[in-house]
This record gives structure tokens, C-alpha cells and sequence, in this order.
């Protein structure tokens, strides 16, 4: 036995020492870690240390009552914040053509703007040589107020799509 620990005795000392390296490293990264644990607490220590244990616990009521404002405080905005969102326009559908057969170039178009209650509007453009003429109608609750043409109908269902992703 005495004959195997000389013949690996240069293993077990680099195996030695590889776990002295190893429990030195933990060692240094538990010690880092409390001391992060720790330094949420210095501030309210030293509190308890100036006024005492009921002085401390007053100063840390009066912070919970001045967070609890001033979450309340932004609770409101947000609910305002979010209150004109849903007015806003978030889908979008857009569908370019050539509405007549003299004019190239992808020209005309129809726009479909909705709000999350399916609410907005489709606006069409028709570029011809000599004219353009503008067409907005408007959409309650995904239906439009008149008869749709092909392109309108496509704006509109885009949209509709782009509104069903984002409720993703």
C-alpha cells in the first residue's frame, strides 16, 4: 500500500492541490455573495444604530407609505397611459395597384387604420394620367360603412391580421 501512495504521489499532490485552488475559489465567491446579501441591510443598520430598533422601524414604515404612493401615483398614469393606447391606430393594412390600365407603377393604393376595438378607417387613393381622386370610409367594430371594393376588402383583412398578431 505504502509502495502505491509513493508511485502516485505527484498525482495526489497535483490533485491536492487542484481542490485547495477549488475550495479557495468557492470560499471567494461565498464571501462575495454575502456581502451583496449584506449591503441591502447597511443602510437600515446604521439607522438602528443612530435612533434604535423603533426609530429604524419608523424609517422604514415611512419608506413603504412613500413607495406605496408613489406606485399609487404611477398606477394612475399608466391607467391614463393605456386608456388613450386604445384609442390609437394599431393595425395597419396597405394594398398597391394600378387602377387603371394607362397608369403603371403601382400608384393607387388603399389604407386600412384600425384601434384595437376594430375601429378607423380605409383611405383609397386612385392615381390616373390626368386625375386623382381620394375615397376615405369609415369602420366600426371591423365593418365598413359602404359596399368594398377587392383592394379595400384586401387592406381591410390585412389589417384585421396585423391586429390579430400583436394580441399574440
Amino acid at each position: 500500500m505504502t509502495s502505491l501512495f509513493e508511485s502516485q504521489s505527484t498525482i495526489l499532490l497535483v490533485v491536492s492541490v487542484a481542490l485547495a485552488v477549488l475550495a479557495l475559489v468557492v470560499a471567494l465567491l461565498c464571501f462575495l455573495h454575502l456581502r451583496n446579501l449584506r449591503r441591502p441591510f447597511k443602510g437600515m443598520a446604521e439607522v438602528y444604530a443612530k435612533r434604535g430598533g423603533e426609530g429604524a422601524l419608523e424609517e422604514l414604515l415611512k419608506g413603504v407609505d412613500e413607495n406605496r404612493e408613489f406606485l399609487r401615483g404611477h398606477s394612475e398614469e399608466l391607467k391614463r397611459i393605456l386608456g388613450l393606447l386604445a384609442e390609437c391606430y394599431c393595425g395597419m393594412g396597405l394594398v398597391k395597384y394600378n387602377a387603371f390600365e394607362d397608369i403603371g407603377g403601382m400608384q393607387s393604393y388603399s389604407l386600412c387604420l384600425l384601434t384595437r376595438q376594430k375601429n378607423g378607417c380605409i383611405l383609397t387613393n386612385l392615381v390616373g394620367r390626368t386625375s386623382t381622386r381620394g375615397y376615405a370610409l369609415e369602420v366600426k367594430d371591423a365593418k365598413p360603412s359602404r359596399q368594398l371594393s377587392d383592394e379595400e376588402k384586401e387592406a381591410l383583412e390585412a389589417c384585421l391580421r396585423t391586429l390579430s398578431a400583436s394580441e399574440r
